[in-house]
């Protein structure tokens, strides 16, 4: 097995020195571990953090262990290199051996797993366990933490137990976690079922709410408070989720919610209700828990597991922001799954199609075009594109707008109403906005929405179905730029499509049914529930998983945003373009161009603009530097199935190990500021792109970066 220097050449034994090493690993679930340590142990590699690192050649008998206390893995492992100061502390393993969990661990992720544990072997090595490094306080949000790969900490040798990965209860369910409502499915003697609510319904309000006696609520309790406290009330966590507090997105955002919009611990946009801030993941994380609550009862058995779906022009903060909200509702995330892609499972199920659809999901909050080729069992993306500031809330708002303006015209003021009226006048623009979709005309009445010099105020107004279409027609042309531009980089028309998928609840009004029917010059398909197609997707795809059919069903996504680097003067360069087949390796090459410097910053943003502070900031790679041109690096970009993003760097030509950091904390005005800089005093650094073979299994950020 190969390993890095001063790996054995034989098996552990001997009189060769030996330690214990019990590990609590930051981490609450199996997926968390795949994330955070993925890149190492698809190597059979594992990275301790320890200020008395053990010689090389040192033999480890290691037991890793959850943040709960549950077993993780065994191994039988050997020091391969040692790092020491100013680098971080620690001493980097070869796996020898690994037990059951460990081997499924390792497979799992794509590797190929050392031999089988012997423990017989195990016991007889004796000696002192490795002195811990000073704990470091794990945290929840992948994408503002550094250095998880080297989170682990020692404790004190324990005698070994047998050790197996945390029992999977239940049945796998599929979850759509939506901006408006949320749903959840599961396959039962192969057909795949909606799971009801307690209430009857098949979705649940994906809204948290505080009540007046300080107690959180989820769902249908929830809503039925926001026309009455708005201010403690959250709606539409699904597009705050994973983006910085300082962002333009949510800059522009929080002033829609009534609710208060602030700074996390960790500089991310979190939500204040009452005197207490909570994350979105957190938010997510309790709608998610009502939905498997609800799974839990219908199923009368234990859910453990879940495939959930995110927009598909969701960015890796988001998506790794949503798997988090997964493990903190006691979830086990199998896969994160494309919305359209999930509904295009649902619509093909059992009908081994031969053609090419385009998805036109229009929901609560976001919008997405995807276009998939169908091959009996495979599907695959071939295009995608949306924005994720364009859904039905952005139809409520322009209405709204117009009835606050029409209250002006007739009664020669401001509309001067509070939160709870303007919740009350967003309420009645919804309900007219559905009446619609059956009527021609409708009369909106809010009554008593504001008092101005002790004069009570009524807000009434007809709205017919034509000034509903003026009103709004725009959005749904955005709808359809997206659908072009999504057909055009794969060089097709609207006519090379066979069918039109319509998805979300938006989609059921009669404009986007009429615009897409002239835009493709087709009627749309009617064969997927606009509410329940993914949901009922996602529950396939976790069936497929759960059983391991090796007929089961093949998904070939694509990347949805460009992923790369910011260049001295605040360009963007582009490492991995969009629509690119998933999973995905791409190397950058870039070597150190200036002396006077420490380190050498590497921000990453992901977005198609040319300037790198018009995308999206993923966080910057800080690896120390060495003397210009004296050094180089291959920064590698990996993409899993489910678009999530790992990144590692080496140092080109050494068996030296890299320190690094990865780190969200800088915020965007302080790379720029960077860049700015070096801009001015030296030429951008020596970079080459290469191309690297696609590779699966790499799962998450990669926050500690090494080499070796």
């Amino acid at each position: 097995m190969p390993g890095g220097p001063g790996t054995p050449s034989g098996p552990p034994g001997g009189k060769r020195p030996a330690v214990g090493l019990q590990l609590k690993l930051p981490c609450a679930t199996l997926e968390e571990v795949k994330r955070r340590y993925g890149a190492d142990l698809r190597q059979n590699r594992f990275f301790i953090r320890t200020r008395q690192p053990r010689p090389v050649d040192t033999l480890v008998r290691l037991e890793a262990q959850l943040s709960s206390g549950a077993p993780c893995f065994r191994a039988a492992a050997v020091v391969a290199r040692v790092q020491a100061p100013p680098a971080e502390p620690g001493m980097g393993l070869t796996l020898l051996g690994v037990d059951e969990g460990g081997r499924n661990l390792i497979l799992a992720l794509g590797g190929k797993p050392p031999a089988p544990l012997k423990l017989e072997a195990m016991k007889s090595w004796t000696a002192p366990s490795v002195p811990p490094a000073p704990p470091q306080p794990p945290t929840s949000n992948p994408a503002s933490t550094s250095n998880p790969t080297s989170n682990a900490k020692g404790a004190p040798t324990k005698p070994p137990r047998p050790m197996s990965p945390p029992a999977r209860q239940g049945p796998m369910i599929g979850i759509d976690l939506g901006t408006t409502n949320s749903c959840a499915a599961v396959v039962r003697d192969r057909k795949p079922f909606v799971i009801p609510s307690r209430e009857g319904y098949n979705t649940i309000p994906s809204i948290v709410a505080l009540s007046e006696k300080g107690k959180l609520i989820v769902g249908h309790p929830a809503k039925s408070q926001l026309l009455i406290n708005p201010r403690n009330t959250v709606v539409g966590a699904k597009r705050l989720i994973g983006r910085p507090y300082g962002s333009q997105a949510v800059t522009d955002l929080a002033g829609r919610f009534a609710y208060q919009v602030v700074a996390g611990e960790k500089g991310e946009a979190a939500v204040k209700l009452g005197d207490r801030v909570f994350s979105l993941q957190k938010i997510s994380a309790l709608v998610l828990a009502e939905v498997r609550d609800i799974a839990k009862q219908w199923l009368n058995s234990d859910v453990t597991r879940a495939v959930i779906t995110v927009p598909a022009y969701y960015n890796d903060n988001q998506r790794q922001a949503v798997r988090e909200a997964g493990a903190l509702a006691g979830l086990q995330v199998e896969r994160i799954l494309n919305e359209p892609t999930a509904a295009a499972l649902a619509f093909a199920n059992g009908k081994d199609l031969q053609e090419r659809v385009l998805v036109y999901d229009l929901g609560g909050g976001t919008f997405d075009a995807s276009v998939l080729e169908l091959h009996g069992k495979v599907y695959e993306v071939i295009s995608t594109g949306g924005d994720t500031f364009l859904g039905g809330v952005d139809f409520d708002r322009t209405i709204v707008d117009h009835l606050l303006g029409q209250f002006k015209e007739q009664n020669g003021i401001d509309f001067p109403g509070d939160r709870v009226a303007l919740q009350r006048v967003t309420d009645a623009a919804e309900r007219a906005k559905i009446a619609l979709s059956e009527q021609l005309e409708h009369k909106v009445k809010v009554p008593f929405v504001a008092q101005v010099a002790d004069k009570p105020y009524d807000l009434e107004s007809t709205l017919s179905r034509s000034e509903l279409v003026l009103l709004t027609g725009h959005l749904v042309d955005r709808t359809l730029k997206v659908c072009e531009e999504v057909l055009g980089a794969r060089g097709l028309k609207p006519s090379d499509v066979q069918d039109v998928l319509l998805v979300g609840g938006q989609s059921r009004m009669p404009l986007v049914r009429e615009r897409i029917r002239n835009f493709f010059d087709r009627e749309p398909s009617k064969a997927v529930h606009p509410d329940e197609a993914v949901a009922l997707g996602a529950a396939l795809l976790a069936h497929s998983i759960e059983s391991g059919s090796i007929d089961g069903m093949v998904l070939i996504d694509v990347l949805p945003m460009s992923v790369g680097i910011a260049l001295p003067g605040g360009r963007f360069k582009k490492v991995i373009e969009r629509n690119t087949s998933l999973p995905h390796k791409r190397s950058y090459s870039i070597a150190t161009t200036r002396d006077d410097q420490d380190t050498l910053d590497i921000a990453v943003y992901q977005g198609e603009a040319e300037r790198a502070e018009e995308n999206e900031y993923l966080g910057t790679l800080t690896v120390p530097r060495k003397p210009r041109g004296a050094v180089g690096f291959e920064v590698l970009f990996a993409l899993s199935p489910e678009a999530l993003l790992t990144v590692t760097a080496e140092e080109r030509g050494t068996a030296r190990s890299i320190s690094a950091t990865f780190s969200t904390k800088d915020a965007p005005q302080g790379v720029r500021k960077r860049m700015a800089r070096d801009s001015a005093r030296t030429p951008p650094a020596t970079a080459a792109v290469a191309a690297a073979p696609a590779g699966g299994g790499l799962f998450g950020w990669a926050k500690r970066l090494f080499g070796g």
